[in-house]
């Protein structure tokens, strides 16, 4: 009975969103204070800048754009410049940004972005960016006055590279030809492919004469990028050089069901391209988009018999709870990296940083899941229709994205909003509510199930049959992916033990060869 897989996995949709936790600062690296066998990198990501003139007029227009995505958009400028700051404080070797440099691609979002980085590079610290799904044709970049809405400027793919020109496309040595890809050699010894995994041709325009205004944000890397890329990896090692990825979106499944609960977070067809980056001598990739403070393995067993892998290291919002951001000390060979957490905890306007997106985060929880259902309804008018031809009355499902909503608050609101935020502090293992609340949830949506059937009349029978199936898919497809969230293990449900695999998420030593 293919209807309860497909409730699950909406409900479980809801799960999926940013991530991160805590972790002391005792290992902060001060000026002076330098080990010469390392070198030292700052990781930001998703900054999501907004120029404070786009806000004109505070009202619904813009209250509803945060309803779908809390965000500390008002006070975006003002975090980059803390985290400019503290970069400037400790004067790294590099600082790496996977993308997502703006709210919404606008143009003098952008501008401003590059006038506060400047600072960086006026102290002779290279900054190496890549564009995110949110950066470049973007049709929701809007000036909010009240009630409505007035298009800005958009940015397109020739002004992005030219206005990032001294955050690595100027110190590129290839570009590629099909996209905004490029390799650079920050350090000695060290190659960053910076991959451009955007969409933004896919993107629609209501002033360019298209119904609907639409942004894309599922990313790929296109064939061509693919093959160019591989190569310049070859060429690399061949000279002994580390290769590390540098991309927006995800390239590995930071927890089992990943590829099918949020897709649009890994690049399309992620565990082919995935392998190929291994047989190329790719190890390592610094991805942002997801909002997920996460470091995910995927393994396989190479001709040798040992464990091949693929570290994706994913860092969160600088301006979404927890505000993560990552400091690296790195071996001067580039086979050892020591990656800890730092949180960006107050700014000069807003004393409690954490708190308060913490606050903004959980509230917006279920009318995210609302946003979700109402965008996803067509697909359960579809479902509603399968269920008439197996004997289940349509009603069985709610009429409305808005009792679809109610129903699934009242009975898993508690148990989705707990799991979500534990998700989002990372290291999810170590806090044994998890666990509680993912048996709560089962038992709670087979609840929710009976009460349904009850409430539209279905008989004993018909009642059972859909418990039935609900546990029997349940075990078989939703239970895999949820152990693997809450117990943060990758490939969890894989028989070879050696595939699986649980990485520190806040504060983790790893190695890679060359």
């Amino acid at each position: 009975m293919k209807k309860s897989t497909n409730l699950l996995w909406l409900v479980m949709l809801a799960l999926c969103m940013s991530l991160s936790s805590c972790v002391d600062d005792s290992d902060v690296v001060n000026p002076g204070e330098k080990d010469p066998d390392f070198k030292y990198i700052i990781v930001m990501s998703d900054i999501h800048v907004m120029a404070p003139e786009l806000l004109e007029n505070r009202g619904s227009a813009y209250e509803n754009y945060l309803s779908q995505d809390p965000k500390l958009l008002e006070y975006s400028g003002e975090v980059l410049e803390y985290l400019v700051g503290e970069t400037l404080q400790r004067n790294p070797d590099l600082v790496i940004i996977p993308g997502d440099m703006t709210k919404d691609g606008e143009l003098v979002s952008h501008q401003l972005v590059v006038s506060i980085l400047a600072k960086l590079r006026s102290a002779g610290i290279p900054v190496i960016v890549v564009p995110g799904n949110h950066d470049i044709d973007n049709p929701e970049g809007y000036y909010f006055n009240g009630d409505n809405t007035r298009p800005a400027v958009r940015t397109s793919p020739e002004q992005f590279a030219a206005l990032y020109a001294d955050f690595g496309y100027n110190q590129a040595y290839a570009k590629d030809p099909a996209s905004l890809s490029y390799v650079c050699e920050p350090l000695q010894g060290l190659v960053l492919l910076c991959i451009d995994t955007d969409k933004y041709e896919e993107n629609r325009f209501i002033d360019k004469g298209d119904t609907v205004n639409y942004n894309q944000t599922s990313g790929r890397i296109r064939p061509a990028t693919l093959t160019w890329m591989l190569a310049e990896a070859d060429k690399a090692r061949a000279e002994g050089k580390q290769v590390v990825l540098v991309q927006h979106h995800n390239i590995v499944q930071h927890y089992d069901a990943q590829g099918t609960l949020q897709g649009a977070y890994l690049i399309d067809d992620y565990e082919n391209v995935g392998k190929q980056l291994m047989e190329h001598g790719i190890h390592m990739a610094f991805t942002g988009h997801s909002h997920l403070q996460d470091i995910a393995q995927y393994r396989t067993i190479a001709d040798n018999a040992q464990p091949d892998s693929l570290i994706d290291v994913a860092t969160g919002s600088t301006i979404s709870y927890p505000n993560p951001w990552r400091t690296v000390k790195v071996s001067n060979d580039f086979t050892e990296w020591h990656i800890k957490t730092e949180y960006v905890m107050t700014i000069p306007s807003l004393s409690n940083v954490k708190s308060t997106c913490y606050k903004s985060l959980y509230d917006n929880f279920m009318g995210g899941l609302g946003w979700h259902i109402k965008d996803g309804w067509s697909s359960i008018n579809q479902l509603r229709y399968q269920l008439e031809g197996m004997g289940v009355p349509p009603e069985f499902l709610p009429q409305t994205p808005e009792e679809m909503t109610q129903m699934l608050t009242t009975y898993l609101g508690d148990q989705l909003t707990g799991i979500f935020m534990i998700y989002n502090e990372g290291n999810e293992w170590k806090n044994p509510q998890a666990s509680i609340l993912e048996s709560q949830l089962k038992s709670n949506m087979e609840q929710m199930l009976r009460d349904r059937a009850a409430t539209v009349g279905l008989d004993e029978t018909q009642t059972e049959g859909i418990v039935y199936t609900f546990n029997d898919m349940y075990n078989m497809y939703m239970e895999p992916g949820v152990k693997s969230m809450v117990t943060d293990i990758n490939q969890y449900n894989n028989p070879d033990p050696r595939l699986q695999s649980r990485t520190d998420d806040l504060d983790v030593v790893l190695l890679l060869g060359r």
